[in-house]
């Protein structure tokens, strides 16, 4: 089977997951404004919470990983060089995005008590950061 359609049909799926888990994200706190956050604890949140836990640390750091050893190569190699520059800086802000948010959501799952009044501002404003990051 040709390599380049596995990593073709694999990153397509990678982008469908995660674009659901934006939406259902987006929704989530969009329910909730700043100044209410949600029960942590509650069945609702901890779906949501554990299934971008699992998106900051492997899913989204693995495909952009691949994109850039295997696609990034073959658009420079097309004369898309710059194309593939601005990429990059995209991976770089979104990168950075995760690793800020990382300690939050883990802070979420774990706070039984719920969050900080700050806390909650800054996981709500950067998970909507991060779902614009991502859909644009």
């Amino acid at each position: 089977m040709d390599f380049q359609f596995e990593i073709s049909k694999r990153l397509s799926r990678e982008h469908q997951e995660v674009t659901a888990l934006l939406a259902r994200l987006e929704k989530f706190m969009q329910s909730y404004r700043m100044e209410h956050q949600p029960d942590l604890q509650g069945p609702e949140a901890r779906r949501v919470m554990g299934d971008l836990k699992g998106a900051l640390r492997t899913e989204v750091p693995n495909h952009f990983a691949i994109e850039e050893q295997e696609l990034f190569p073959l658009y420079a190699q097309e004369d898309g060089g710059d194309m593939v520059d601005l990429l990059l800086a995209d991976h770089r802000v979104i990168l950075d995005l995760v690793e800020e948010l990382k300690p939050l959501v883990e802070k979420a799952l774990n706070a039984s008590d719920g969050l900080r009044q700050t806390e909650w501002e800054t996981l709500r404003a950067k998970c909507t950061v991060f779902v614009t990051e991502l859909c644009s």
